[in-house]
This record gives C-alpha cells, structure tokens and sequence, in this order.
C-alpha cells in the first residue's frame, strides 16, 4: 500500500511542477526536490528493517560484522549520489549530475578498498593451502 503513496505524490507533485512551470519556472524546480525528500521521508521507515536483517544475515553466515556496515554504507552513499544526480538532471545541470555520480563511484571505491583486501588475501590463503 506503501507503493500506493509513493506514485500518488509524485504524480500530483509531476502534474504541479507543470502546472506551475510556466508561469514560475524557478518554483517549479523546486517541486521535484520537495517530492523527492517527502519519497525519501516515507520510506526511511524501512531502512531499520532493512539494515536489521542483513545485519541478522552476516550474523548467521559469520561474517564480520564490520564488512557488511561498510556494505551497508556502500549502498547508502549508492542511493544518495543517484537521488542527487538525478535531482540535478531533472533540475537541467547534466554537468553537476555527472559530477556527483564520480564523486560517489570514486567514494564507493574508497570505501571497498577493505572488503577487496580482504578477498584477495582469502584467495591467497587459499592457493597457499593447496
């Protein structure tokens, strides 16, 4: 039902933006961002669950705890650089968009730096041990 929400103000909030568009145009750019951030509100309710459950999944595999809240804050900085990106697209600055999009890849990599560390060194051990 959640669903449900979620296209119905982005619809009423599309129809708005063009409704208003040609008579404030620099109004109506706003009424994406104002959308995008009541979307975002409504469904961070459900982040805890997420979070919740593949932290009970590592649990349960016996992987470390501390790969999957770097995994956890990989998809986040994901999410974020692509509701930004795309903010910026529908705002018209491709360039900007394209930038955050770098930005987020180049962090995203940073940041599993660790993870592939850690990998590699699985394989070694592994080939050393045959």
């Amino acid at each position: 039902m959640e669903i449900a929400k979620i296209v119905g103000i982005g619809l009423a909030g599309g129809v708005i933006s063009i409704l208003i568009r040609r008579s404030k145009p620099e109004l109506s750019m706003m009424i994406p961002i104002a959308v995008s951030i009541i979307v975002l509100l409504g469904v961070m309710p459900y982040l805890g669950g997420i979070v919740g459950e593949l932290s009970d999944l590592s649990a349960a595999a016996g992987i470390n705890g501390a790969y999957m809240t770097v995994i956890i804050k990989i998809i986040g900085v994901s999410y974020l650089a692509s509701f930004s990106a795309e903010l910026c697209k529908d705002a018209g600055e491709n360039a900007i968009a394209t930038k955050i999009e770098l930005g987020g890849k180049l962090i995203i990599l940073a940041m599993s730096v660790p993870i592939i560390k850690r990998l590699l060194d699985l394989v070694r051990e592994i080939i050393m041990y045959k």
